[in-house]
């Protein structure tokens, strides 16, 4: 409390030098601190000993009291937000600091004090070391049930929390066991049989039997959840437990896509008992029987722990905290959502650059961004014209930050590997652009472009289509209501999504789930196309074929203009060289469980290197 009374009088004096004493009567400090003269008097004596102020009471008629400040109040606002910080209440620091408007800078200060507290963090207590990963984000994950995922960290951070009946092996391109060690399948393949694990654990103690399957999938395809992946298990006509180890599940028709189904991270298998006794807090701090559980989920941070009683390999890291930062964070310091530095305590990172010796790896093709057009709205979008008309007029090169040049690639398609960075955009044609908008009959009614955190693309988008005449209104959207809701109120909206180790499934899921806004944007003929596209492909074993439909796919929504592919982005991270066994996911994180941290040993002679060892 101390600092805030010193912070008024830093602002009531703003205007003098700092080593320069004021005159100050007892009254006006009443009025300033809003406390009687006795607490005044008070506070005056603490600041005192605390070294922030030098005071000296006037004595007698008509002697005023004299005051000189001490210290900057930047400093003394700094340490306050920054003693918030290592209580655990980041939110309450920058609540702090918004209300001290007066000390300009002091904002960037603590953010850049705050990018120093990131990376890994080893903290010893005698001769045991416990690893922590402190990493940054804009703002809080929202949800963590596997059945209502929406964002891509709620994707990764479920992928740490649970684990599927199979495991997908994208360098082979094979299904391998999870939490079913074997299964078989019937010659028609509607019925299959698994076989799980014993001794598998949920993070609360009960050990995982088939009732946790046979309820996780018929959670998943209740109407009564409105899980938008109902879809994935729509063929699932009956689940049954044979046994506390074994489930049988009868399907309606042969699905050759039932094993990616069963692998998606939407498909994690969750404790009946938990889902039942918890109700919505299951969303925010869920149990599962993942290489980590969740022990702290609230307005500050998520934090995830080690779980000891892990079936499969206990990750090296102990403990992983994700600090919930807001916008400002990623404003004033070089860490952006998808490009974090993973570095030691003590290490810093300036000016965006990779430091010398350090390591850097990338992923490029599956990070694509895209437009599409709400035929579902009233307005010009439904004309066929007015849509490719937008389509001509953005030159995508002046949507590219300079430092991002090369970054990026032109995108054709919501996946796309291994393609190669080009000078030239051949969609943009400003004169067919005109034209078009001319034969569409368009009005000049603005239409609200919906946008997350692009606001510098979407301005370039909005200034472009402006030039040949269409007029458009941004809007941020936000979390406080559903997607269907945002989705239903913009004309245009812009994505950034990134496909999943399994291409195939994920790009089904865009026009199939019912929170995708592309396909709540496709209108309902395009939809009932894609649909029909769809329900051919899982009638074909082949993947070869299954690829075919995917073209058709593409060929439907690109010929009429109804989504139009921006860019492929390169997904990237650089570390510290004494991290080890990093990797980047499909989904362009870190793999959390694989990660350890090799602390530097200085070794002078043979004696330490055999202390060392044996310790």
């Amino acid at each position: 409390m101390l600092d805030y009374y010193y912070l008024k009088l830093h602002e009531r004096f703003l205007d003098k030098d700092r080593e320069e004493e004021v005159e100050v009567t007892l009254p006006e400090l009443t009025a300033l601190f809003q406390c009687s003269g006795r607490n005044v008097n008070l506070v005056l004596k603490r600041l005192e000993a605390l070294e922030w102020i030098r005071y000296t009471p006037g004595r007698g008629r008509g002697n005023r009291s004299r005051l000189k400040l001490l210290i900057p109040g930047e400093t003394v606002a700094l340490e306050t937000a920054q003693d918030y910080v290592r209580k655990g209440d980041i939110q309450q620091a920058f609540a702090y600091l918004e209300g001290v408007p007066h000390l300009q800078g002091v904002k960037d200060q603590f953010v850049y004090w705050l990018d120093t507290q990131f990376g890994f963090r080893p903290h010893r207590k005698n001769d045991r070391q416990t690893d922590t990963l402190r990493l940054p984000y804009s703002k809080r994950i929202s949800c963590l049930d596997p059945a209502h995922l929406y964002y891509l960290v709620e994707c990764h951070i479920v992928e740490q929390v649970f684990d599927m009946l199979v495991r997908y092996r994208e360098e082979t391109d094979t299904y391998e066991g999870g939490l079913a060690h074997h299964w078989t399948m019937s010659k028609d393949e509607k019925e299959w049989l698994f076989y799980l694990r014993k001794g598998v654990y949920f993070h609360h103690g009960r050990e995982m039997t088939s009732e946790d399957v046979k309820f996780t999938l018929e959670r998943l395809k209740s109407e009564e959840l409105r899980s938008p992946f109902r879809w994935l298990f729509a063929d699932v006509q009956e689940v049954r437990c044979i046994d506390r180890y074994t489930v049988h599940i009868r399907l309606e028709r042969a699905n050759p896509l039932f094993l990616q189904h069963l692998s998606y991270n939407r498909a994690s298998i969750v404790p009946y008992d938990a889902v039942t006794e918890m109700g919505e807090r299951f969303e925010q701090t869920p149990i599962g029987t993942g290489a980590f559980k969740v022990v702290q989920h609230d307005a500050n941070m998520l934090v995830l722990e080690a779980f000891g009683r892990y079936y499969d390999r206990r990750a090296h890291l102990d403990r992983i905290e994700i600090w919930y930062t807001p916008e400002l964070l990623r404003k004033a310091s070089q860490l952006e959502s998808m490009c974090y530095s993973m570095r030691y305590e003590g290490c810093s990172v300036e000016g965006g650059e990779t430091p010398e010796g350090w390591k850097s790896i990338e992923k490029t093709g599956r990070d694509c961004s895209f437009l599409t057009f709400n035929l579902e709205l009233p307005g010009p979008q439904h004309s066929l014209a007015f849509r490719k008309a937008v389509q001509h007029a953005i030159d995508r090169r002046l949507l590219i930050p300079k430092n991002e040049e090369g970054d990026r690639t032109y995108a054709k398609w919501f996946y796309e590997d291994g393609q190669e960075y080009s000078d030239t955009d051949e969609n943009y044609d400003p004169i067919l652009a005109r034209r078009f908008l001319s034969e569409s009959g368009y009005a000049g009614e603005v239409l609200l472009l919906n946008y997350h955190n692009t606001y510098g693309e979407v301005c370039s988008i909005q200034e472009q289509l402006g030039r040949i005449g269409i007029r458009t209104e941004l809007v941020q959207r936000h979390t406080s209501c559903s997607v269907e809701a945002r989705a239903s109120e913009a004309h245009l909206w812009f994505h950034r999504n990134i496909m999943d180790e399994q291409p195939e499934l994920s790009i089904i899921e865009l026009f199939l789930a019912e929170n995708s806004v592309l396909r709540l944007h496709l209108g309902e003929e395009l939809r009932s196309g894609a649909d029909w596209l769809i329900e051919r492909l899982y009638q074909e074993s082949s993947k070869g074929t299954r690829r075919t439909y995917l073209e058709r796919l593409r060929t439907l929504v690109t010929e009429q203009a109804s989504v139009i592919f921006l860019f492929q982005h390169t997904q990237r991270t650089i570390f510290h060289p004494s991290l080890k066994n990093v990797s980047l996911g499909s989904l362009g994180w870190v793999r959390f469980r694989d990660l350890w941290f090799e602390p530097a040993y200085a070794l002078s002679g043979e004696e330490e290197r055999a202390d060392l060892l044996q310790t």
